[in-house]
């Protein structure tokens, strides 16, 4: 069951943020605050996938990249001015994804992301995932995203991670 994310509703956002730590084996709590802060950027959508006992399995959520914001800051340094016009001048920034591992290999993911970008009005979409989740960057690469820019230290991160974009318009 696919639902627009309803971010007014603590069950779900709780639900999110255990599936969250659950499928990064972290003891993160901040993904509460993070989908309510986010949830009043310009363009927030988020979506969810429900099991048919209600329980969240799957979320994916972005909104529209703009000047100020963290994350767009951290990658705009990444780009020369070129690829900033070309990539975050009119972008969404699709920001999570995940899938209960219980419920992978089913579409899921591709359901969501086909979900969310749908009705999207900006030229491009970007988004990050460490350079290792083989599997995350070959279902966002079976949907046409391509690498541009690969490592990404962000925030001094020790971790890789990878710049993926998708042309939209």
């Amino acid at each position: 069951m696919l639902k627009v994310l309803d971010v007014a509703s603590n069950e779900v956002i709780q639900q999110i943020s255990e599936l969250y730590k659950e499928v990064w084996n972290s003891e993160d709590n901040s993904m509460k605050e993070r989908i309510l802060k986010h949830s009043t950027y310009k363009g927030f959508k988020g979506f969810v996938i429900k099991s048919n006992d209600y329980k969240v399995i799957g979320f994916a959520y972005g909104y529209t990249s703009l000047p100020g914001q963290f994350y767009h800051k951290l990658l705009a340094k990444e780009f020369n001015s070129e690829e900033y016009h070309k990539w975050l001048q009119d972008c969404f920034e699709f920001v999570e994804l995940a899938v209960h591992p219980s419920y992978r290999k089913q579409g899921l993911g591709k359901m969501l992301i086909t979900k969310l970008l749908k009705g999207v009005d900006n030229k491009t979409a970007i988004l990050t995932t460490q350079v290792g989740n083989h599997s995350a960057r070959s279902l966002y690469e079976s949907l046409q995203w391509m690498v541009l820019k690969e490592p990404f230290y962000p925030n001094n991160s020790n971790l890789p991670y990878v710049i993926m974009g998708k042309l939209l318009l």
